[in-house]
């Protein structure tokens, strides 16, 4: 059975991005629940022994995606040589198939949050490998990866695994790597859209648990809690974590713990964005400067080409003026020369038209020659 949300009285809080969240209320000192985002909440409920239960039916409704065997019993390890060790949860898990897994949950920042499981997954895989030669002995790897954002933009879908394939065929390659990722966001977008099937899907149902609160937004989802409060009447499993995620939140060493573990968190987040826009204005600067530059070189080369332009107009001016000079003088000698041959030829008694055509003198020309002969 799909479950359609009903409108509330509440009126709607605006998120981030202007999105209207019409199934929140901001958090009452009476709403005051852990954010299991927190990686330090999520390790206080699904990292303790005595809620093993919990963690095996969290664990299982991921699995089940993946098409992997329920679990039979897992194992909580305690390995300290990994950085930022306090965001994960490590997990050594049996499964009904008598294969063992290793498991680990990370809550990944938007720095490159694909990459960071990438870093861990061959950090957890070779583990292994110290006392042991047996390549047939070592155990498939799954980096579950929560997420308090969205990251494949192209999918509407909230729960993605990835595991290597063939390119051109989709034949898994192997199973001991796996990369899984929950989108929490996407997620609240189909709770408020009524798109959830809590009857047939067990996911859902788990990640109620991490989204109902929200403490980036300071948010708390009522409809969420109440959803879950009628789920625990007939799943033990969801009583106990509802009754441990009660217990948890309201001691008062845990409040402070996770108090803390929230300002380092704001913390990180925001010398990263320090670290963001200053890496930004470095790159303005060297920009700028690139640009300066390259103004300064066309400025230059301009200059250049100005002058070089201004000096061959020159040139060509001076060399025209002479040209013009030349032309005059070579007149002045082809006319003096052409007076003399039509002198000699008047003289040989040849006529004015065929004078004109060989010396290419004029009738006034030629006329004045001709009286200047009849004087003489």
């Amino acid at each position: 059975m799909v479950y359609p949300r009903k409108a509330i009285l509440f009126p709607p809080q605006i998120g981030e991005n202007g999105e209207v969240y019409k199934d929140s209320v901001p958090k009452k000192e009476f709403y005051q629940l852990m954010d299991l985002k927190i990686d330090y909440a999520f390790r206080k409920l699904f990292g303790d022994q005595h809620y093993k239960k919990v963690t095996i039916a969290f664990l299982n409704a991921l699995f089940i995606q993946s098409k992997r065997a329920p679990i039979k019993n897992l194992t909580f390890q305690n390995w300290r040589n990994i950085e930022s060790e306090e965001s994960h949860l490590n997990l050594l898990v049996e499964t009904e198939d008598k294969k063992t897994i290793c498991v680990e949950i990370l809550f990944p920042d938007q720095n490159a949050p694909e990459k960071q499981s990438f870093y861990f997954w061959p950090k957890i895989y070779r583990r292994q490998f110290e006392g042991n030669s047996d390549f047939k002995q070592y155990d498939a790897v799954v980096t579950i990866n929560i997420l308090n954002f969205e990251l494949f933009h192209e999918s509407d879908e909230f729960h993605h695994i990835f595991r290597l394939a063939g390119q051109e065929e989709p034949t898994p390659f192997t199973k001991i790597q796996e990369y899984q990722f929950v989108e929490i966001p996407k997620f609240i977008h189909h709770w408020n859209e009524g798109w959830l099937n809590l009857d047939d899907d067990a996911l859902p149902i788990w990640l109620l648990l991490l989204a109902a609160v929200d403490s980036n937004r300071n948010y708390f989802y009522p409809n969420m809690y109440r959803e879950l409060e009628k789920i625990a009447i007939t799943d033990k499993n969801v009583e106990m974590a509802m009754k441990a995620w009660r217990d948890i939140s309201h001691i008062e060493a845990n409040k402070l713990a996770y108090q803390h573990r929230q300002k380092q968190i704001i913390e990180q987040q925001f010398l990263k964005e320090v670290e963001i826009i200053e890496t930004k204005r470095k790159i303005t600067q060297e920009r700028t400067k690139l640009i300066e530059q390259k103004y300064n070189q066309i400025k230059k080369q301009y200059e250049q080409q100005k002058l070089a332009l201004t000096e061959e107009k020159e040139k060509r001016l001076e060399a025209e003026e002479n040209a013009v000079l030349a032309n005059r003088e070579a007149a002045k000698i082809i006319i003096r020369y052409g007076k003399v041959v039509a002198r000699n030829l008047f003289e040989q008694g040849m006529e004015r038209p065929a004078v004109k055509n060989i010396t290419g003198l004029s009738d006034k020309e030629l006329a004045e020659l001709q009286e200047e002969l009849e004087e003489e």
